[in-house]
């Protein structure tokens, strides 16, 4: 007997074997971890953090995947921790893609048109005036399907000086309903075109040390009171056409190593704008709309620290889909959108699909909370 009982403890312990969802749910939960931590630490700590804000919701899919894998194989016990992690980020991951469950319809007659506005950010990329798509066709085209908008308020961002004349020969009327366009004072910049009276307004840039961004700041009187509109172009990536061919056909190490620089430099100048842009919104006397260019991910340090304070994402009312606002190399990515005071009730909001820059407007309609 207790020759056999040695014999059965020095027999080789089988070895636990890798299923294969573990090629799906490792990954996932390394992108996942590091995009939760890009969105809480400064990149002025961590610069390295920052890009991983633009692979979360690829990571969040991997690890979903790869819990439902395990589900399907009945290894429960080996998704339960995995699944657990979904649970807890499925808030971030609201942030990247919307399921459409905040859609609301405005009720009539609780709210009425009189009582609602709505509210448009577009990056128009100077009016395609360098004919990087199709020059005066764009433009045309542009100016037509701006003349069917109803919003009472246009942010516009890269809008030229001369643009409020290049759009009327293009064939819009400032008149019908008759907007009042608002410009920055020289060269390209923030822009704002509204029915509403306007209290008062102002541009200013945010300190050299923050880097190169600009703000037109207006106090419109809407139907829900004055409201403090900020039309924001955040600090960009300043890539340039071999940057971006480089991103698309793969850059070499070198390539890879300048371009990774960019990012991080660019997101270390986003955040510090950023603090200043929450600063300015709690100083607001009035309601607060934040609307514009933010040139990074919805899981970025720079954007949840302007959710942070009074100010909530309007792609929560949205549709489904990831409403992806950047139309080049790397496809759905957010860099555009609107931010709403909490005491603005947001009806819905929409990324419209038109191919007139190289970003695409985003749209929401708003009234005061009864």
């Amino acid at each position: 007997m207790a020759k056999s009982a040695k014999s059965n403890d020095d027999k080789p312990r089988k070895r636990r074997r890798a299923d294969s969802a573990s090629l799906l749910t490792w990954p996932g939960m390394v992108l996942v971890v590091l995009g939760e931590l890009a969105v809480r630490v400064s990149p002025s700590w961590f610069p390295w953090l920052a890009p991983f804000g633009l692979t979360y919701g690829l990571g969040w899919v991997l690890l979903a995947s790869g819990v439902l894998w395990r589900v399907v194989s009945f290894r429960w016990i080996r998704a339960a921790f995995p699944a657990i992690v979904l649970i807890a980020t499925w808030p971030s991951f609201m942030l990247v893609f919307s399921l459409g469950l905040g859609t609301a319809e405005m009720p009539e007659p609780t709210v009425d048109a009189e009582a609602s506005w709505g509210v448009m950010s577009f990056n128009v990329r100077r009016l395609d005036e360098y004919g990087w798509l199709e020059g005066d066709a764009t433009r045309r085209e542009l100016a037509e399907w701006l003349g069917n908008r109803d919003e009472a308020v246009w942010c516009f961002q890269e809008f030229p000086r001369d643009g409020k004349s290049v759009l009327r020969e293009a064939g819009l009327s400032w008149n019908a309903p008759r907007r009042r366009l608002l410009t920055w004072p020289n060269g390209a910049g923030p822009a704002l075109a509204t029915t509403l009276g306007v209290q008062d307004w102002t541009t200013w840039m945010f300190p050299e040390e923050a880097g190169r961004g600009r703000v037109l700041q207006a106090d419109l009187k809407t139907p829900s009171g004055i409201v403090r509109v900020f039309n924001v172009h955040l600090q960009s990536l300043y890539f340039s056409r071999e940057d971006y061919a480089a991103v698309e056909d793969g850059p070499s190490r070198e390539e890879g190593l300048r371009l990774l620089g960019l990012v991080t430099r660019a997101s270390q100048a986003r955040a510090a704008q950023a603090r200043v842009l929450q600063e300015r919104m709690e100083e607001s006397p009035y309601p607060v709309l934040l609307a514009g260019d933010f040139n990074d991910s919805p899981m970025s340090y720079a954007v949840r620290r302007l959710r942070k304070g009074r100010a909530r994402d309007t792609f929560e009312a949205s549709g489904i889909g990831l409403g992806g606002t950047h139309i080049g190399a790397v496809p759905g990515l957010r860099i555009d959108g609107i931010l709403a005071d909490t005491t603005l009730a947001v009806w819905r909001q929409q990324t419209h699909g038109v191919e007139l820059s190289d970003h695409r407007p985003v749209t929401a309609v708003l009234s005061v909370k009864r």
